[in-house]
């Protein structure tokens, strides 16, 4: 194996960076535990999917073209977030296809993969050396289902960690409220959204819910907060690094 195909690049979607620094370090963490040196811009800020989603292209665009400029287009890109590595996969291309040669985009939005995809469908690995002893319910985000399918690998990661105890539930995998705008613009209709997870979460005895996706986890603990429900926040990669 060669010096530079141990070399990844890794974005921090810009909710992690600004409220939860720490699982961004736990992403280093697991990467590097597989023998990978991962490089990361600190000037990076917004993969331009917001900006995209209110019609503002020509700044989702200036975020997409510094992304590509900075990171380049041959490397693994891994992102710990279905959302943004879903949306860089899908709509690059459009977004992005008079800003760079057709070939160089598609070779971009190709090496974009979510953490736990990225894991065990590329590196092969089903396994790794943590342990998290406690009853965990997964969340399947929209984002993960649609956006970003990327089958079962966030849960055989999670069903091969030590003294985890895996809950989920099909008919809890709709909408948590959080999706774009829509907790803004209807926000009684999101809470209850939110509340109707959580309190079934709460009802299965989970001590913990996880999720590949950032934005779908800080909706989850605003609820749990402003509600004091007994059930903890975490994201996938901070349980897989391990306790």
């Amino acid at each position: 194996m060669s010096e530079e195909s141990n070399i990844v690049n890794v974005f921090i979607p810009c909710q992690m960076d600004m409220f939860q620094p720490d699982t961004a370090y736990s992403v280093f963490t697991v990467l590097e535990r597989l023998g990978l040196h991962c490089q990361y811009f600190d000037e990076q800020t917004c993969c331009g999917q917001r900006f995209f989603m209110q019609g503002e292209m020509e700044s989702a665009k200036s975020l997409g073209v510094k992304i590509i400029d900075d990171f380049g287009a041959k490397l693994p890109f891994i992102i710990p977030d279905c959302s943004c590595a879903g949306f860089m996969r899908k709509y690059y291309r459009q977004l992005l296809e008079n800003s760079f040669p057709p070939n160089e985009l598609r070779s971009f939005t190709q090496h974009v993969y979510e953490l736990c995809d990225y894991i065990v469908n590329v590196k092969h690995i089903e396994k790794l050396d943590n342990t998290f002893s406690h009853r965990v319910f997964y969340f399947k985000s929209c984002s993960s289902r649609n956006l970003y399918p990327q089958n079962d690998a966030p849960e055989i990661l999670l069903r091969n960690t030590r003294g985890l105890d895996l809950l989920m539930d099909d008919e809890l995998q709709g909408c948590c409220g959080a999706n774009g705008r829509f907790a803004q613009s209807n926000p009684a209709a999101a809470e209850s959204m939110t509340g109707e997870i959580m309190s079934e979460i709460y009802g299965m005895g989970a001590e913990f819910v996880t999720s590949t996706d950032i934005h779908c986890l800080q909706m989850l603990d605003a609820y749990k907060e402003a509600h004091d429900v007994g059930v903890q926040v975490i994201h996938i990669a901070d349980i897989l690094k391990g306790e």
